[in-house]
């Protein structure tokens, strides 16, 4: 019987401290190093890019304002031109006939003019000796006003034949590229047909849409950064759209290159809207938890304890992850070992 009670007492001491060696080995299972730092919000401004194709300012489509035929085309697809330079010619069987024509007229009736108004003065002389009757006088006076009126009818059209004959020839608007030609010689045009397109190279402008996001932190002036053959250009707002696009829901901006580029019409350029987010967080991607079914969450050290901190992530850029959270995070943020622990653990900060 004392040999029971001995193995009895020796037993309970065994399992008592078998009990203070589980809790021991416990309590380094949940105690964990991690690696944490400190956190704080910020402001971010994060840069969209936006493709875009470089237009001239100054661009004209050229027409006549007559149908003809073309009869010269004095230019070439990439020929650089001055003001005032002839570009290209229309023939109209019409217009060469009718000037030479009324200019004929003209002269006839200038001669009538000279003859009738030598015949007044003698009839008005004759007139002052009684020797011709009044009715006579005044006939001869109302063939000289008709002979005025037709020959400033005359005139007139001249001067539109004249006029119709400078429109017959294209003149360049502004120092400007040869574009696009699109009628030859030979060819019928309508008048009002664009024949040919011409554009300023030295002051291009870029057209975007963009989202009402992007554009409400925009205003005239604003200075736009964009990237063009691994070059850093400039551009100027000088129009801002103030309704979006019914289809798109996109509104137009257009801005102006401030910088020097040669020959880049046509060409594609990207430029880098800012869009600024104040008062958030920015952390390692690698940093928050997400397991595909919950909220993305991370870890904080509050008192030595691990805490979960659900996120609300606004975008991820060059490995970073800006984000919210609708409460404070607080404490300092787990950045490594955060697989390893849990809600309520105790944590060994290495910072």
């Amino acid at each position: 019987m004392k040999i029971f009670k001995i193995f009895g007492l020796v037993l309970f001491v065994f399992l008592g401290a078998c009990a203070d060696m589980t809790q021991e080995k416990s309590t380094e299972i949940l105690s964990t190093s991690v690696v944490t730092t400190y956190i704080v919000t910020d402001n971010v401004i994060r840069l969209h890019e936006v493709p875009a194709v470089f237009l001239a300012t100054n661009r004209a489509d050229l027409s006549f304002q007559l149908s003809g035929t073309v009869d010269q085309v004095f230019v070439k697809i990439g020929d650089e031109v001055e003001q005032g330079q002839a570009l290209m010619s229309l023939y109209n069987p019409n217009l060469d006939p009718n000037i030479l024509l009324n200019l004929a007229k003209l002269e006839s009736i200038k001669a009538q003019i000279v003859q009738v108004k030598r015949d007044v003065a003698n009839l008005k002389e004759l007139r002052r000796k009684n020797s011709t009757s009044k009715n006579t006088l005044e006939h001869k006076e109302t063939d000289y006003k008709d002979l005025i009126a037709q020959e400033k009818l005359i005139q007139a059209q001249i001067d539109l034949a004249q006029a119709n004959q400078l429109e017959s020839i294209i003149l360049a608007p502004f120092v400007s590229t040869i574009v696009m030609i699109d009628k030859q010689v030979g060819e019928f045009v309508q008048a009002g047909q664009v024949v040919m397109s011409v554009y300023q190279q030295d002051i291009l402008e870029v057209e975007v849409n963009i989202t009402k996001l992007l554009w409400k932190n925009l205003k005239v002036n604003d200075l736009i950064a964009g990237v063009y053959d691994n070059q850093t250009v400039k551009f100027k707002i000088i129009e801002l759209a103030q309704t979006a696009d019914a289809n798109s829901h996109l509104m137009k901006v257009i801005l102006q290159l401030t910088t020097a580029v040669d020959k880049a019409i046509g060409q594609q350029v990207v430029l880098k809207f800012p869009q600024k987010y104040n008062n958030v967080y920015q952390l390692p991607l690698e940093v928050v938890v997400d397991d595909g079914i919950n909220q993305p969450y991370l870890f904080s050290s509050v008192d030595g304890k691990a805490m979960k901190n659900y996120i609300k992530p606004l975008f991820i850029e060059k490995g970073q992850i800006v984000f919210t959270s609708h409460d404070e995070i607080k404490g300092s943020v787990v950045i490594k070992g955060q697989s390893k622990i849990s809600t309520g653990m105790r944590l060994q900060e290495i910072q």
